[in-house]
């Protein structure tokens, strides 16, 4: 595939799929900052906050950009509202900020980093390299601001934040199973399909698998929560 070929109609779903999670990245972190100003967290992780809603905002344009480059329609992408707020916890805003650092940050973008760093590592088509390539640089940031913020609600309450942490994590995990790891294979991507950044089904499930338990839940473990030392995630046979 050339730079004015268009794309398949798997490689402009994908990258039409990118747009929108970027923007809800951009407004989840934007609530997650509102939250941390309130409950007081460290001015250093209130001003990262503020630097990854602009990072997520610029991903979603470059990614809209790429859409329009690889042959999709020059127009606003279609937002679901519903998803551009974090899920409100019944027990109050303390809840919803663990909630939403836990799933968007310490699950989200720790995976987020071998995934995109696995897709760039087979793109070349010129529309869709230089935004990996940013992604990619911006993504370690965004995951070390979610362990740092988790560290920071440890220190405000660490047994309320590591019971609420430990109830979590069966769903959050199966969510992400859902996600990840249970990508269902279909028909083998095109060379001209991975050169645009796309992954197949088994390297989203390997990456989930090596992330969760090579990196997540030795994080989670280190910090107290013992759930996570202990249990794994099957996915449905």
């Amino acid at each position: 595939m050339t730079s004015t070929e268009p794309a398949s109609p798997r490689v402009l779903a994908e990258w039409h799929n990118r747009v929108q999670a970027e923007y809800r990245s951009a407004a989840i972190t934007a609530q997650v900052l509102q939250w941390s100003i309130r409950f007081g967290l460290p001015r250093p992780l209130l001003d990262s906050a503020g630097r990854i809603v602009a990072d997520e905002l610029d991903h979603a344009s470059l990614s809209h950009a790429c859409l329009v480059a690889l042959g999709g329609p020059d127009q606003p992408v279609d937002l679901d509202q519903a998803e551009l707020s974090p899920r409100v916890a019944a027990e109050g805003p303390l809840a919803s900020l663990v909630d939403t650092v836990l799933s968007a940050f310490c699950f989200g973008e720790t995976f987020a980093v071998p995934l995109f760093s696995a897709m760039r590592a087979s793109t070349t088509h010129p529309a869709a390299r230089p935004v990996l390539d940013r992604v990619l640089r911006d993504e370690a940031a965004h995951r070390a601001f979610g362990w740092e913020a988790l560290d920071a609600l440890l220190d405000l309450d660490p047994e309320g934040v590591r019971a609420r942490v430990g109830a979590a994590l069966p769903a959050v995990i199966a969510a992400f199973g859902r996600a990840y790891g249970e990508a269902q294979d279909g028909p083998p991507l095109l060379p001209d399909e991975r050169a645009a950044g796309l992954l197949d089904a088994a390297a989203y499930r390997r990456i989930f698998q090596d992330t969760l338990h090579g990196d997540i839940l030795p994080r989670l473990a280190r910090r107290g929560i013992p759930w996570a030392a202990d249990r794994c995630y099957d996915p449905p046979a």
